[in-house]
């Protein structure tokens, strides 16, 4: 494909409205799905083309202009858009694009309150891509249990019904309600028939087609790039606090400790650490964290990422070692067991975490848990365990004195009751 130059971005949104991604911020429940505490803002098809105006074909010129707004993936792995796209193109075969909107994570919510605010520059992104690349299907793919995701999509796809010129159906595909369901692997292996678990890390012969798996946040990106706005400077969060689950969208500018105050009740103690990216993410300082700014290279820089964007504070009372080993036995019950390291090795890191922050006396849950870990690590069949092992690392990282009085048998005068929201029947 010959990919031409085009004109330059315009610096805002088309008709003077800025060139964001939400309506409004939103609070929910501390856990399930993105269903608002109060109903919130929802975008019909007459107001998305009056803000945006009508939208473009997909066409070379789209990916030109991907690629020129450095756009990256958002749901976790931060991979370049354009790179994707063009190993698509270079590919044989039939292909299915899935705007991914399953949050595996259990906290996260940003991408349920996107589609549920604004489904039409979702869809609008999945259209773009699917008619770019030659898709033969276009899916939108939902956790089984995604009720208002659902209903949301539903109204939209109804509404552009009766005006929408593409000759692509978009489909509309629950999955299960797991946690490994919405990674990418698990849902090509399920749109082609086979069970919604994970590929194996070095697969053999592929078989049936091609799937390109995007997570509705950056093809919502995509639709705004393609109308030539300029790069949005803002990101999605989701930031979990006692009062419930709060999505924002900020400036990549602002610092976290500012995202917490503005979100937070006046004379909050500071939080002890704070765990990036959701229970496959990982642990930092707030010594480390606070003057950071949530910009996936600035933190990348600094050894960390915003993953699926969550900002999940741990309370100054809340000892780090009960809340990983809380998240860890979560994480071995949802794995795929196709492999050694997720049947056997995961319990096994639960196993010593528990006992560790039970205050075991001696230096043998935690020397286990290391050689566990260092074991485990780059060794499953997916990527499933690699996000347990750098958890854990996190964790002996960050709570290296509590870690030091749980193993010399000391008193921890923190609270030992988990506060961060593990679904229900695992604690």
């Amino acid at each position: 494909m010959t990919i031409t130059t085009t004109a330059p971005f315009r610096t805002g949104a088309a008709r003077g409205t800025p060139s964001r991604l939400l309506l409004a911020p939103t609070t929910l429940l501390r856990t399930g799905p993105a269903d608002p505490v109060r109903p919130g803002p929802v975008e019909s098809a007459t107001e998305h083309e009056a803000r945006l105006g009508p939208r473009p074909d997909g066409s070379a010129a789209v990916l030109e202009d991907v690629e020129r707004g450095g756009l990256h993936g958002h749901g976790g792995a931060h991979v370049p858009t354009a790179l994707r796209w063009r190993r698509a193109l270079r590919e044989q075969g039939p292909l299915i694009v899935v705007a991914n909107g399953a949050e595996s994570e259990p906290v996260s919510a940003k991408d349920g309150t996107l589609l549920r605010q604004r489904p039409h520059l979702v869809l609008d992104g999945l259209l773009l891509a699917a008619e770019t690349l030659g898709a033969e299907r276009a899916v939108v793919w939902l956790h089984g249990d995604d009720d208002g995701a659902h209903l949301a999509l539903a109204r939209a796809l109804a509404e552009r019904r009766r005006t929408d010129r593409s000759e692509t159906t978009v489909e509309v595909v629950r999955g299960p309600v797991h946690y490994l369901a919405g990674q990418s692997g698990a849902i090509a292996r399920a749109l082609a028939g086979g069970p919604a678990l994970p590929t194996m890390r070095r697969p053999g012969s592929p078989r049936g087609p091609r799937t390109l798996v995007q997570n509705v946040e950056t093809l919502a990106r995509v639709a705004l790039l393609a109308r030539r706005h300029a790069p949005t400077a803002t990101t999605l969060l989701t930031v979990l606090l006692p009062d419930g689950r709060h999505v924002v969208e900020v400036a990549r500018s602002t610092r976290v400790r500012d995202v917490l105050a503005e979100l937070g009740r006046p004379g909050d103690a500071p939080p002890r650490a704070v765990l990036l990216g959701g229970f496959g993410g990982q642990w930092a300082s707030w010594e480390r964290l606070q003057h950071h700014r949530p910009d996936e290279p600035v933190l990348r820089g600094d050894g960390l990422s915003l993953g699926a964007g969550v900002l999940a504070p741990l309370a100054a009372g809340v000892c780090g070692v009960t809340e990983t080993a809380s998240i860890v036995a979560y994480l071995a019950a949802m794995s795929a067991r196709q492999c050694g390291p997720c049947a056997f090795g995961l319990p096994a890191l639960a196993e010593h975490l528990a006992a560790l922050a039970a205050g075991s006396s001696s230096r043998g849950p935690l020397d286990r848990l290391l050689t566990d870990a260092e074991t485990i690590e780059g060794r499953g069949a997916c990527h499933h365990p690699d996000g347990v092992t750098r958890l854990v690392a996190s964790a002996v990282a960050t709570f290296r004195d509590e870690i030091d009085a749980h193993v010399r048998g000391r008193a921890c005068p923190l609270s030992h009751v988990p506060a961060f929201p593990v679904p229900a029947g695992l604690r």
